[in-house]
């Protein structure tokens, strides 16, 4: 990175504490049977607003999100799961970076 550069958002502190927040929401979705699916929807909602908010393209959020579920389903979990999540993680993102929820 050259003098002056900003650094990439997905660098960020801010970006990687809500991939925690992610990460930490489907860790607990796997353990619990009474978890809400609603915490996740927020946390994936946030990242993409915050994403907007630092100019971040959709197309590396959705890159970084991937990248996510692949290593959580390395982790512990199925081809099944990291599709399934994969799939709610993505269009979720997109609502949220678009704010297409709320029209």
């Amino acid at each position: 990175m050259m003098a002056g550069e900003a650094e990439p958002y997905e660098s960020s502190p801010v970006f990687q504490a809500d991939i925690a927040g992610i990460s930490a929401a489907i860790q607990e979705e796997r353990k619990s049977s009474r978890y809400d699916p609603r915490v996740l929807h927020e946390a994936v909602r946030v990242t993409a607003m915050h994403a907007r908010q630092h100019q971040c393209p959709p197309e590396r959020l959705l890159r970084a999100l991937k990248a996510l579920m692949r290593e959580l389903s390395m982790q512990n979990g199925s081809e099944s799961h990291r599709l399934i999540y994969t799939d709610r993680v993505v269009a979720w993102a997109i609502e949220g970076y678009y704010e297409l929820a709320e029209r």
